[in-house]
């Protein structure tokens, strides 16, 4: 697996940040997408992404706003494959949650959902929406990095200081070489490289 992902990504580093031990992510427009008749089918990539992640023995979560009311059943009922939910540890719907995001009390909710959780730091947290990652640069309100997980967004855009990775949506393969080259843990069988947007 890891010579294949090698081949679609470009060798990455995460540079001196955290050693990345758990990862989130947002689910619309981030590992599923719209086929345009409201039915949710996987973006490319996304089924690799996951797999590599679990090759690496990360605990992986969900952290999805969805309309009040609904549970896991109203959610399977609008994906193509609703089994793929069950490649994750975590699923947190904003309907059974604290708060909705981009609110903090979601993000930590979930992360104490993980088993033998590892520090809020060592936690990433992927979506497409900077308003979900973070509202300033420094000492965010709300968000992920509101609560200290590392923000990781989907986006052919120049990085943005609310982040502190950029990931093209068209290589959801880079998260898993990133948290690779962000712990010695995972590294074995990824090449390291510049740092930056992939």
């Amino acid at each position: 697996m890891a010579v294949a992902l090698v081949a679609l990504s470009p060798p990455v580093a995460a540079g001196d940040g955290p050693c990345l031990q758990a990862v989130f992510f947002d689910l619309g427009n981030t590992l599923v997408e719209d086929d345009g008749g409201g039915v949710f089918v996987l973006k490319p990539g996304a089924a690799e992404t996951v797999a590599a992640l679990q090759g690496q023995a990360v605990p992986l979560g969900i952290i999805t706003n969805v309309p009040a009311g609904w549970d896991r059943s109203d959610l399977e009922a609008i994906l193509a494959e609703p089994e793929f939910l069950d490649e994750f540890d975590v699923l947190v719907l904003s309907s059974e949650a604290p708060a909705p995001k981009p609110d903090p009390a979601i993000y930590t909710f979930a992360h104490g959902m993980l088993p033998g959780p590892p520090p809020i730091e060592s936690t990433a947290f992927v979506g497409e929406t900077l308003a979900e990652i973070a509202d300033q640069a420094d000492n965010p309100t709300s968000g992920a990095r509101a609560v200290g997980m590392v923000g990781v967004h989907l986006s052919d855009l120049p990085p943005s200081p609310l982040a502190d990775h950029t990931v093209s949506p068209s290589n959801l393969p880079a998260i898993a070489v990133l948290v690779a080259n962000s712990c010695p843990l995972f590294a074995d069988g990824f090449e390291s490289g510049s740092t930056g947007a992939w």
